[in-house]
């Protein structure tokens, strides 16, 4: 399980206004050609709120835009968004455990 993938980097490019390197298109096409990843995708929607740190300089409304450029990209490349709406962290571990075990029994890639 990854916390992060090409997919995330190609979203922060776009989001940044960078161009899109050759490496990176080309890991794209290859995780995408080889299924690296599982087809379906935990998206963990926001809070509602996003708190500064020195890692995290952006406000919370400009992680809304860059929330809406992740959805968009990896949907791009082809993946199913399993959406992980806001709520108490119980009922989050609860949504995401019940997709993992789904996939322990077949029901998923």
């Amino acid at each position: 399980m990854f916390d992060r993938s090409p997919v995330c980097t190609y979203a922060l490019a776009n989001y940044l206004g960078l161009p899109v390197s050759r490496a990176l298109s080309a890991e794209i096409e290859r995780i995408t050609a080889e299924d690296i990843y599982e087809r379906q995708v935990l998206f963990v929607r926001n809070l509602g709120f996003c708190e500064p740190t020195s890692a995290r300089r952006i406000s919370f409304e400009e992680s809304l835009v860059f929330e809406r450029f992740h959805e968009q990209s990896y949907r791009e490349f082809g993946f199913e968004l399993v959406d992980v709406p806001a709520d108490c962290l119980a009922r989050r571990v609860a949504a995401i455990s019940s997709v993992i075990g789904a996939a322990g029994r077949g029901c998923v890639r």
